[in-house]
Formats: C-alpha cells, sequence, structure tokens
C-alpha cells in the first residue's frame, strides 16, 4: 500500500520554480501533479485527477466516480493538502469549473 513520501523523495525539480510531484496512487494507479512559483500568484499545486474539485477535498473528502485505490486515493488527497499547507500554496483541482471560472485566461492575457 502507498505511503507518502517524504517531499524530497517524491518530487522532481525540472527548472527554477517547477517541480513535478509523485501523489501515488488513488484515481489512478500512479498520479503526477506539478507545483510552479509564479512571481505574481505564488506557489501553485496543479493536482490534476488526484483531486478533481474543491469539492473532492473537502472536509469530508468525496472521491471520484472512477477510482483505482479508493485508501490510496484518500491517502493521496491529504498528502497533496498537507503539502499545499506546508509550501503556502494554491491547489488548483483538475476539474473544478468554479475555480476554472475564476483564473484568468489566456485571452485576458498571462501570469508573469
Amino acid at each position: 500500500m502507498w505511503e507518502p513520501i517524504e517531499p524530497d523523495k517524491a518530487s522532481i525539480k525540472l527548472a527554477e520554480g517547477v517541480e513535478v510531484l509523485n501523489f501515488g496512487s488513488g484515481h489512478a494507479w500512479g498520479m503526477l501533479g506539478l507545483q510552479v512559483e509564479l512571481e505574481e500568484k505564488g506557489t501553485i499545486i496543479l493536482a490534476s485527477d488526484a483531486l478533481y474539485t474543491k469539492d473532492s477535498a473537502g472536509p469530508p473528502l468525496r472521491p471520484p466516480g472512477i477510482i483505482y485505490d479508493s485508501i490510496g486515493w484518500q491517502k493521496t488527497a491529504n498528502y497533496i493538502k498537507a503539502l499545499a499547507k506546508d509550501r503556502d500554496a494554491d491547489i488548483w483541482y483538475g476539474h473544478d469549473a468554479n475555480q476554472f471560472e475564476a483564473f484568468r485566461k489566456s485571452t485576458d492575457g498571462y501570469y508573469e
């Protein structure tokens, strides 16, 4: 069973301010995310399908309809939330229409 990995072992730094995160099992057998540090927005964790929506993150946790490992998903969800808190990061969910609506779109400019 998947256990949260120590942060220094759970990621790969791609470039300054860009880190691939290994979330482990859950929605699928292995989930990856991305952490980016933006001058304007600060630190962001792109949760992809590991956390579909803000509602998924709870409380209470609400798993997606399609799930590979329910126990792994709960651990992954809690890991992402703890990581975001520890790194003072916002979580950008993979399928949250309300959150997406609030984002600045490419036609409105870009983030620096």
